[in-house]
């Protein structure tokens, strides 16, 4: 089976770099969108050389500062009692600049309409950095800790007030900074940045046009400024490197899931063939352990290429092993919603259609 999955790999990448030209590769990449926490990880979270010199660049001119280290660190810190509320950070980087000063900063993307709720949480998910730094004894010392918070748009700013909005421990008087302030909240919208193409983009600063990757990249009508900035700024041609790399790992996943597919399907007839009833037993309990993951890796391949609403993804959830693996099959037929219902439909149908003519026999 180890040849199969070398088979499906050596396709996949071939199917992606080598069989495209490069307006076929850019129409592939522009169906990925930066927001998806997944892709959006993956481009500002990994420990590769790529993507830390995205998290330096993007950041060093965000804070108008040379950062020259960054690592990423825990993003699920660890309860300490039962009643107290869990944490998951988007991402949450450690940095050092070129003075030798450390600091923490948690990058969270909200890609929905923005609720009342998220300026609350954004300030219990600072609470919780700094407090995660603090040890019984110690005084009460921590990194400085900033917060970009990246979404669409904020209802409650006006609309006229720009993109970038930081917020600071201040006398409220005269804005006079906190004495030793080290906490910080960057509000960054996104939707305002369409507001730069009255500009070239050799004016726009280096964290606007990673701003303006991140929002537009998958918009058809901003292809022709994406073009432009992917052929004049190397960072961006690294965060369009990520994203084949996505595109890669994501289409991998699915060529060994079919490949795993298979391989259930011969161990099955196999163990029909020497132990009925118990050894099958055994053999559909473990299928059924492994539906989860493998329903995941469907709805992750599929948000690649549109937007999956409630309903798609119960549907998916539904399904059982027979039928998930024929829509896999079928996977590279289902570019929208109706493509997706259409293949539901027909899978669905078929299956009860086999099965109730094993009844009628």
């Amino acid at each position: 089976m180890e040849n199969t999955n070398e088979l499906h790999k050596d396709l996949s990448l071939q199917s992606l770099t080598l069989c495209l030209d490069p307006d076929q590769i850019r129409q592939l990449l522009a169906t990925i969108d930066f927001r998806e926490n997944d892709v959006f990880r993956h481009t500002f979270g990994s420990e590769d050389e790529i993507s830390k010199k995205i998290r330096i660049a993007y950041l060093s001119d965000l804070f108008l500062c040379r950062l020259v280290r960054t690592s990423t660190m825990n993003t699920e810190p660890v309860k300490s009692h039962r009643g107290e509320k869990g944490v998951r950070f988007d991402l949450l980087i450690k940095a050092e600049d070129d003075q030798g000063n450390i600091m923490v900063i948690n990058l969270e993307m909200q890609n929905y309409q923005m609720s009342d709720s998220l300026a609350i949480r954004s300030q219990g998910y600072l609470s919780r950095i700094v407090a995660d730094q603090l040890c019984v004894g110690d005084p009460y010392e921590f990194n400085p800790v900033i917060q970009v918070m990246l979404t669409n748009h904020v209802p409650q700013i006006q609309k006229n007030d720009g993109y970038l909005h930081d917020y600071r421990y201040t006398k409220e008087e005269k804005a006079v900074p906190l004495p030793d302030e080290r906490c910080r909240i960057l509000w960054v919208e996104m939707d305002k940045l369409e507001a730069l193409e009255k500009k070239p983009v050799e004016e726009w600063r280096i964290s606007e046009k990673i701003h303006y990757m991140i929002r537009f990249s998958h918009v058809a009508e901003k292809q022709k400024i994406i073009q432009e900035l992917s052929e004049k700024e190397e960072i961006i041609q690294m965060m369009e490197e990520k994203k084949m790399d996505f595109l890669r790992d994501t289409n991998l996943a699915l060529a060994r899931m079919r490949a795993k597919f298979d391989e259930r399907d011969e161990q099955v007839v196999y163990e029909k063939g020497i132990a009925k009833g118990k050894m099958i037993g055994k053999e559909e309990g473990l299928l059924e352990g492994k539906l989860e993951g493998q329903k995941m890796l469907v709805k992750l391949v599929l948000r690649q290429r549109m937007v999956l609403n409630e309903w798609e993804e119960k549907q998916i959830d539904e399904l059982d092993g027979e039928t998930l693996l024929d829509l896999i099959q079928s996977l590279d037929a289902i570019q929208s919603s109706e493509d997706f219902q259409r293949q539901i439909h027909d899978k669905v149908n078929q299956n009860v259609h086999m099965k109730q003519t094993v009844l009628n026999r």
